[in-house]
């Protein structure tokens, strides 16, 4: 009787800290679905969670890059846990074909792409011009221009005709 009761508490105990796990969140490591396929299945069955249920696909949707989501979400529209593996799985072997394929047609240099679908800020040369988006300034047509050391304004007529003649 006594093992009985240990092993009966024993599996609750083990149930409790694999839903706990779950959730808390398990998420994809890197670049390997299979991986994450098989551990969050794993999971979900020691937990004995059903696996046709809302809260199970959302704890799967949840572990997923958020591009890899995004696109799984665009292209198929899933709606069962079969249907979002099985689109998981297509979409990252995808991924993954194109980047080998750019790792090709660029000769074997590729940018480094640690966290898979995660965008990436690109490396670049310290001495080119930022443009990117909260670098630029933009001018409206016909404003005056002023120079930003004096805080007055450049009479650009006396620039207009120097340029090209």
């Amino acid at each position: 009787m006594a093992s009985s009761f240990t092993r009966c508490f024993t599996n609750s105990l083990a149930k409790e800290n694999v839903q706990a796990i779950l959730r808390a969140g398990v998420k994809m490591k890197g670049e390997d679905i299979d991986a994450y396929v098989v551990e969050i299945e794993e999971l979900i069955r020691l937990a004995e969670y059903r696996f046709d249920v809302p809260q199970t696909i959302e704890t799967f949707t949840n572990g997923l890059p958020t591009g890899l989501y995004q696109k799984i979400l665009e292209l198929d529209r899933p709606r069962s846990y079969k249907q979002w593996k099985q689109a998981a799985i297509n979409c990252q072997q995808d991924y993954i074909h194109m980047k080998a394929r750019l790792k090709a047609h660029r000769g074997g240099i590729t940018t480094s792409h640690p966290r898979g679908w995660m965008p990436q800020r690109m490396l670049t040369d310290p001495n080119t011009m930022d443009m990117s988006a909260r670098r630029t300034r933009g001018h409206i047509a016909g404003s005056e221009e002023v120079n930003p050391a004096t805080m007055t304004s450049v009479d650009t007529d006396r620039f207009a005709g120097t340029m090209c003649r």
